[in-house]
């Protein structure tokens, strides 16, 4: 009989460690999992959506945004744009190495970029003109075009970061 009790409690020690190494396998496989960069998906999509619109509703109820933005040169206004396009793509290509996969458009501009930025300038058409801005309080569409090229400057930046946060 003490044979088959150690046998038996040999067993049972056994079926633990076995719980144990597959509890650690599974442990194994989420950190491996999470180390692995995310490709851009359609819940990445959706989080850019809701950062862009999140600032763009901000910005877009803004006075001054509306004022500077007519007031504002195109060059000025461009320049904005695309210096928050470039700091933003040095961002996504540098900043997040772990979390997003590199994914480029030509060679040097990041997928997540271009997505963030077309999401955020046709947010920001869209808040602009269901708010009412245009056209009650800025007239013409060249003015119209340079308060939702001004906001989607600002909303690329909620549509990363939010991206980003997750």
């Amino acid at each position: 009989m003490g044979d088959s009790e150690e046998l038996k409690r040999i067993n049972e020690n056994l079926e633990t460690l076995n719980d144990r190494l597959k509890s650690l396998e599974e442990e194994i496989e989420k950190i491996r999992e999470e180390s692995i960069p995310r490709k851009l998906s359609l819940d990445d999509l959706f989080q850019e959506l809701a950062g862009a619109l999140v600032v763009a509703l901000t910005m877009s109820l803004s006075e001054e945004m509306w004022e500077l933005a007519q007031k504002l040169s195109w060059l000025h206004i461009a320049f904005v744009f695309i210096f928050v396009l470039v700091v933003a793509n040095f961002f996504v290509c540098y900043g997040n190495r772990k979390q997003w996969a590199q994914q480029t458009v030509l060679g040097f501009l990041q997928l997540r970029l271009l997505t963030s930025a077309v999401i955020s300038l046709t947010v920001s058409a869209f808040v602009v003109a269901l708010l009412g801005i245009y056209p009650t309080f800025v007239s013409g569409i060249e003015n119209y075009l340079k308060v939702v090229l001004f906001v989607a400057s600002f909303s690329v930046i909620g549509s990363l970061g939010l991206d980003m946060a997750r």
